[in-house]
């Protein structure tokens, strides 16, 4: 039996549950606060970008080199018809129960 790697996919079901499991699992991937997630995530593409918060000194300016950290990628999958959200830096992903998804047509 051939192992069947993970292919793209997109969301077919973006509702608050759904937002929330999303949420959860970038945490769990990434580490740090809940981010906010537009509506329309993992629906146009099965990737998501996540630009890294400036950290700030007391005046409000950039910390020095704190500014040019580059954006986390972050990639919708299904393996087996189920939604795995993936983090491809780390290798890691994470299964999302409450997700229905769909292979992705190849993007250019």
């Amino acid at each position: 039996m051939t192992q069947v790697e993970p292919q793209p996919a997109r969301l077919t079901n973006m509702s608050p549950a759904v937002k929330a499991e999303l949420q959860q699992a970038i945490v769990e991937l990434i580490g740090g606060e809940p981010v906010k997630l537009a509506d329309n995530a993992f629906v146009a593409s099965h990737q998501l970008f996540i630009e890294q918060a400036i950290l700030r000194d007391p005046q409000g300016r950039p910390i020095m080199g704190r500014h040019q950290q580059p954006a986390i990628l972050l990639e919708l999958q299904q393996d087996d018809k189920q939604c795995l959200l993936s983090h491809p830096a780390s290798g890691r992903s994470v299964l999302l129960s409450l997700s229905s998804c769909q292979q992705a047509a190849a993007e250019q």
